[in-house]
């Protein structure tokens, strides 16, 4: 007798070929399966692909990963408006037109006058307002705009670390916006976790009535 392998690889569910979940046959949801399931909430939207005769993704908002985010762009904006340096009138925005006029003579320059790291505070802060407004629409998963919104935050929180070493760990020099920027850093990993961590929902559908004619 030869033993058969199961592919472990994913498949999609082919109604002719019988259903399956994650390659394996799929089997009807016992009593023991039922207190795993989550029924359909009014007003849910339930996606078309079944994972398993009886059973299918829902697509939901993110609301807490994108409030995050979103609170993560309104530190962003009061960062530009705040000064940079304790006791100056310097502020984000200030900085970020100076910015703009380093990057047309080089990269070189923007990097020795250190003038990149507002800017990627403020590009970092209008990024992680739009992956949060994605994260507010419904969706089978939003671990994608996560692991993006994850790159962006780590790339604010670099530029905050550059401004503090610039700074020679002399914290008490910073001013309110550089912490307004370090927020920015710290909200977005947060509602990038968030995003990346949740699990799909599976739930229960009722069977679709068979047609008559």
């Amino acid at each position: 007798m030869t033993e058969r392998r199961q592919d472990p690889t994913p498949v999609d569910t082919d109604p002719g070929a019988g259903a399956s979940v994650l390659g394996f046959p799929a089997e009807p949801p016992g009593d023991d399966d039922a207190g795993d399931l989550e029924p359909v909430p009014d007003g849910a939207e339930v996606s078309g692909v079944a994972a398993r005769p009886g059973l299918a993704y829902v697509r939901h908002p993110d609301v807490v990963g994108g409030v995050l985010l979103l609170l993560a762009g309104v530190a962003g904006a009061a960062s530009a408006w705040l000064p940079w340096e304790q006791g100056g009138g310097t502020t984000g925005l200030d900085l970020v037109v100076r910015a703009v006029g380093a990057a047309r003579e080089g990269a070189a320059e923007l990097g020795r006058t250190g003038l990149w790291q507002p800017a990627a505070v403020a590009a970092g802060s209008a990024v992680l307002v739009v992956l949060g407004l994605l994260l507010l629409r419904p969706a089978r998963g939003h671990r994608v705009s996560g692991v993006l919104a994850l790159a962006v935050a780590l790339g604010v929180a670099a530029a905050v670390a550059g401004r503090l070493v610039d700074a020679g760990w002399a914290a008490a020099s910073l001013g309110s916006g550089v912490w307004c920027a370090a927020a920015v850093a710290g909200l977005g990993v947060l509602g990038a976790l968030k995003a990346m961590l949740t699990a799909p929902r599976i739930t229960t559908v009722p069977d679709a009535p068979l047609a008559v004619g």
